[in-house]
């Protein structure tokens, strides 16, 4: 049984050793540049390594994929013992784009999304769903993802009403989510952009003010 553990713990280990490693490369050179031998060289195991646990490149930008945004969602909006509620994961993804882009949040709100300091741009996701419709179906199944759960967010808040209650939740989960890749991809254009003010903004229309 303690073999059997530490061979499974190993396995995490390594894939996840993986993963970062491409992620680092992935935030540096984009998803085309590096080659599989650089990315497992970083990581610090073989090719062999690498496809026991990715079927190709492919499959490996889709782990990657799926774990970042996945940590970038849970950071954002929510999980257990993170308070709740449309008003702070609003905060939590203004933090989260401040810190990523500038190294300064605004609120306070102690968000760690991007503590290592690495992420994929969205743009380069965007062309490389294009490229590919495993890529694009596995983003859009995570953006879906991420309306459900803010959706979930503005029905509890709207029982309680705690948030305006004439926007039906699902609608809401959509809305900031077309928010936020719009949000996004301005900053990743270099466009000025105030991102607290902005937050604060979207705070007042949900209260309804």
């Amino acid at each position: 049984m303690a073999a059997r553990n530490f061979r499974k713990t190993a396995m995490v280990e390594t894939r996840q050793a993986l993963i970062l490693a491409g992620l680092a490369e992935f935030a540096e050179h984009g998803l085309d540049a590096p080659s599989l031998d650089k990315i497992c060289a970083r990581a610090g195991f073989t090719r062999g390594a690498f496809y026991v646990h990715f079927k190709d490149r492919e499959d490996f930008i889709v782990a990657v994929m799926e774990w970042r945004l996945g940590a970038f969602l849970d950071a954002v909006i929510g999980t257990g013992g993170t308070e709740m509620g449309l008003e702070p994961t609003v905060r939590r993804f203004v933090d989260a784009i401040l810190e990523m882009t500038y190294g300064a949040p605004a609120f306070g709100s102690g968000v760690k999304a991007n503590a290592d300091g690495t992420t994929i741009q969205l743009y380069r996701l965007l062309e490389a769903s294009e490229r590919s419709p495993l890529i694009r179906d596995r983003l859009v199944g995570i953006l879906e993802s991420a309306v459900r759960r803010l959706a979930d967010v503005a029905g509890e808040e709207q029982a309680i009403h705690a948030t305006r209650e004439d926007i039906a939740p699902e609608l809401v989960g959509t809305l900031m989510v077309a928010l936020a890749l719009g949000v996004v991809t301005a900053v990743e254009a270099g466009l000025p952009f105030d991102l607290k003010h902005t937050g604060e903004a979207v705070i007042r229309l949900l209260r309804g003010l």
